[in-house]
């Protein structure tokens, strides 16, 4: 087999021929070699002869990748046989002409450094909510950095769902935009997410779409193979299973605000238990009373069950419900009722700065068969008030705490739950729209379309 070492540098210093690209203003014969139109980064980067993913090399007139620059390695080959010499390493972005092996540098390959490894300054990312930007794709193609497509690949458009939505979180999206905030953890679902983040934000692309390949490896590494390319899941599944390894893997404990997932999403919820009675019977007067404060990262809430006639057409009747409705479960008075025969009541005692709901709409039924219901969920885009639906502290009343929530994002399903699809309604504050991400593509939309649809998770913003 071919070794995989790396060719060293010529050492410089006395007794060193000076070699011309070494004098001032050479510039590499090969650079215009590079076809830019074929480059793309977002696949595992390992080479395409060896499978190893380390000290790999792209060919920036091929896109292959290859591994080593040194004599007898695959990219050292590829360079003689097939007259390639422009490579980069994919690991720093640093470009080298084969088989000579002398390091490029010119200005002119800084848009292909930028889209392998995207970089944000704090002052890019505070202007992000408030000017748009527009870019343009080596293909001619016009897009604007945050409204990005993400590839399907096979029954994955429940993570682009997900991602898609938590790359617009404030918070989330300033913390992963810099790496320097996670340089030191080497967990690779932390490092890829964080990848694919700059690469949703970044005005570097060479077209209006990237795709998630490295991210679902580490998910499938992370997760077990419990999710996986090619097999459809639930998104809310995956955002929890999501938030709570993120937050593990940045050193998150269960102290509050250990981690940006918990300053983030969590909040708490007080739940009153009421003992059912030996054998089960419903608890009485006097009953014993079980109180506790819950962490909660989201908020799960049930819709009524869907009727079983039709109108006088003979088409089924899809009742709506409003949000509101659906919240009661947080009032603090109604019950609900346990398997074992508990009868519980919840309040939220802490709201977080960013809300997440779930609107429970699959269950499995007797013979285990998934089943959707379809109730439409009216909520508001603007000014969701949850006061009551809370029971504030009175320090919190006092510094003013917002019960008020805007919009940002609405995940729905649409079809049956074995063949069904997801998509996600967003808001893009730069210019205050509303656009439809489904996979590759991206299109604007009016409000009251979102407001009456079949919604499966939201993220709200509290009202400044």
């Amino acid at each position: 087999m071919a070794s995989t070492a790396d060719a060293s540098a010529e050492p410089a210093g006395r007794g060193v021929k000076r070699r011309p690209w070494d004098e001032a203003g050479f510039r590499c014969p090969y650079l215009d070699t590079i076809n830019r139109m074929i480059l793309d980064f977002d696949f595992e980067k390992a080479c395409s002869v060896t499978g190893n993913n380390f000290n790999v090399y792209a060919c920036l007139v091929c896109g292959k990748y290859y591994q080593g620059r040194g004599k007898h390695t695959q990219a050292y080959t590829h360079a003689l046989q097939e007259s390639h010499h422009v490579f980069m390493n994919l690991g720093d972005g640093r470009v080298y002409c084969l088989p000579d092996g002398y390091e490029v540098v010119d200005s002119s390959l800084r848009d292909i450094q930028d889209m392998l490894n995207p970089s944000f300054t704090p002052e890019a990312i505070m202007k992000l909510d408030s000017v748009p930007v527009y870019a343009r794709g080596v293909d001619g193609s016009d897009y604007m950095p945050g409204l990005i497509g993400l590839n399907n690949i096979k029954n994955t458009d429940f993570v682009n769902v997900i991602v898609q939505s938590l790359a617009r979180v404030p918070p989330l999206r300033d913390f992963f935009l810099l790496p320097s905030n996670y340089a030191h953890v080497t967990n690779s679902l932390v490092i890829e997410f964080g990848a694919l983040v700059r690469k949703i934000w970044s005005p570097h692309n060479f077209k209006g779409q990237v795709s998630p390949h490295e991210l679902l490896q580490a998910i499938m590494s992370a997760s077990g193979n419990r999710f996986k390319i090619g097999i459809q899941a639930d998104p809310m599944d995956f955002l929890a299973w999501l938030l709570n390894a993120l937050h593990s893997a940045l050193g998150g404990t269960r102290k509050p605000g250990s981690s940006i997932i918990h300053k983030t999403f969590q909040g708490t919820v007080r739940i009153t238990t009421h003992k059912a009675g030996p054998d089960g019977q419903v608890p009485e007067e006097g009953a014993e009373v079980d109180t506790k404060e819950m962490p909660f990262l989201y908020l799960t809430v049930d819709v009524p069950a869907a009727p079983l006639f039709k109108d006088a057409l003979e088409r089924n009747i899809i009742p709506q419900v409003p949000l509101f409705a659906c919240l009661a479960k947080f009032d603090g008075e109604t019950f609900q009722e346990m398997m074992n025969g508990d009868r519980r009541r919840y309040v939220i005692t802490r709201l977080p700065k960013y809300l997440i709901v779930h609107i429970k709409r699959f269950s499995k039924n007797t013979q285990t068969f998934l089943e959707k219901n379809p109730t439409i969920v009216n909520f508001p885009i603007k000014n969701l008030e949850l006061g009551h639906f809370t029971d504030l502290s009175a320090a919190q009343r006092e510094e003013g705490a917002n019960t008020k929530y805007h919009l940002l994002t609405s995940i729905q399903h649409d079809g049956t739950p074995e063949t069904g699809s997801y998509r996600a309604f967003v808001h893009f504050p730069a210019n205050d729209g509303w656009y439809e991400l489904q996979d590759l593509h991206c299109n604007g939309v009016h409000p009251q379309l979102i407001s009456v649809s079949e919604s499966y998770i939201q993220f709200y913003v509290a009202a400044s």
